[in-house]
């Protein structure tokens, strides 16, 4: 399952946002927990899961009351 997936990038200070604009306040050369990769549009959020709404099933019953113009008709 894992081999059709492609490798992420290691987190490191050379490739994280914080640590290239020196923002980084962490010393040493460990990734730190707030890592978040180094982008040319800036920093961006991670990514999320997209909410979809299912599409509504069709009712499809067995039996209905009779319409107005129906029973009207039966009873005519």
């Amino acid at each position: 399952m894992a081999e059709g997936r492609t490798r992420a990038m290691k987190a490191s200070c050379e490739n994280c946002f914080f640590g290239q604009n020196s923002l980084c306040a962490i010393s040493g050369s460990r990734p730190c927990p707030t890592f978040r990769p180094a982008h040319p549009d800036g920093l961006r959020p991670p990514k999320q899961l997209r909410f979809v709404f299912r599409q509504e099933r069709s009712l499809q019953v067995a039996w209905a009351f009779p319409t107005a113009q129906e029973q009207v008709a039966l009873h005519a």
